[in-house]
């Protein structure tokens, strides 16, 4: 409707000289620059809260290889190829394990039927669970969604684990056709038991072969005995550290996620401001998309163009201190301090009004 009317609305205006026709263009582009907005939609498009940089953090298109992070990607895949059942990645809370499973996951997904388990808690009734609606639903009630939350029985535990070997024999059949990856990212940590279930399943093998491949992304680097990973010690075999970014990757980093997210802005940090992103995030994911929201989100109350390192610096300034548990005095005795206040008023009237008299 808005074509057709200003094509009405255009038509009659070009039988006119250069002039009129000029006088209208002018008239029409200043009402649109006046009714438009597209610098505060591009501005939001930087530091929106959904869609601006460093938001998307589980974005694999986003992925950043540096780090020994597409090393161990690659790492991984070969050795799920060359048959090897379980393998574990070790991290410390924020350095990229839920990216790197997901990159793993979409590499793999080709060849191999994907399983991610990425709830917050895990036990062995809740893994068994979770598989037996992802390989067999027929008998998802061996184990209930009530009784996987509380702990289900031996029994149960013992008729859901045969059932899941059982349909894990006969995957050479027409039904199913890949092997699977289990993909386990959970924000607990796994017990014996539930370690236990998965070894069971990883040694099941189809015509010589692992059937099921299993990619642990473990949080507690100290109780899986994987401190040592980062003084620079030789790793087990299938285990893998994400460490953190020094400071050449960080600005590495910056300019690759800049760079993917709007080629124009690609150097928006400088030397200056990368080092001190690297001095307050201390080589950590989390911390790093943290502090660049932050500062953008800054740059925005401020109406800025572009972040700066003023925007940094006030995005990187500690947290407020929490008041102490120990009221202040005023609030501890506020009746008594309002009883006085009041009974000071009172008296300061009454002795105006007897001084008058």
């Amino acid at each position: 409707m808005v074509v057709i009317g200003l094509v009405m609305e255009w038509r009659p205006r070009c039988r006119g000289n250069n002039d009129e026709r000029a006088s209208f263009a002018e008239k029409y582009v200043t009402g649109m620059n006046y009714n438009d907005t597209s610098v505060e939609t591009a501005r939001r498009h930087y530091f929106s809260s959904s869609h601006g940089p460093f938001h998307n953090a589980n974005n694999i298109f986003m992925f950043y290889g540096g780090g020994d992070r597409g090393r161990i990607v690659e790492s991984i895949i070969r050795s799920i190829r060359a048959d090897e059942s379980l393998i574990h990645v070790h991290g410390e809370p924020g350095s990229g394990k839920t990216l790197l499973s997901l990159v793993i996951s979409d590499r793999m997904k080709i060849r191999y039927s994907i399983i991610r388990y990425d709830l917050p808690d895990i036990s062995e009734s809740l893994l068994l669970r979770h598989l037996l609606i992802e390989l067999c639903p027929q008998n998802a009630d061996l184990i209930s969604a009530e009784n996987a939350q509380v702990g289900a029985s031996k029994e149960a535990v013992s008729a859901a684990l045969m059932a899941l070997i059982n349909q894990l024999n006969d995957s050479s059949g027409d039904r199913i056709r890949k092997p699977f990856v289990l993909v386990v990212d959970s924000l607990a940590e796994l017990d014996e038991n539930t370690q236990a279930i998965i070894e069971q399943l990883t040694a099941v093998r189809v015509s010589g072969r692992a059937i099921v491949h299993c990619v642990i992304f473990d949080r507690n680097i100290q109780n899986s005995g994987s401190a040592t990973f980062y003084k620079g010690e030789a790793l087990p075999v299938n285990h893998y550290c994400l460490r953190r970014l020094t400071l050449a990757e960080m600005n590495e980093y910056l300019r690759h996620h800049m760079l993917l997210f709007d080629f124009n802005r690609r150097d928006l940090f400088t030397r200056e401001m990368a080092y001190f992103i690297a001095d307050r995030s201390e080589g950590v994911f989390r911390s790093i998309n943290k502090l660049a929201r932050n500062a953008f989100t800054i740059a925005n109350l401020e109406a800025a163009d572009k972040v700066s390192m003023s925007h940094l610096l006030l995005a990187g300034l500690p947290p407020r201190t929490e008041n102490s548990i120990e009221s202040s005095f005023l609030a501890r005795h506020r009746a008594g301090v309002i009883a006085l206040m009041g009974s000071c008023v009172v008296a300061s009237t009454a002795a105006a009004v007897f001084l008058m008299r």
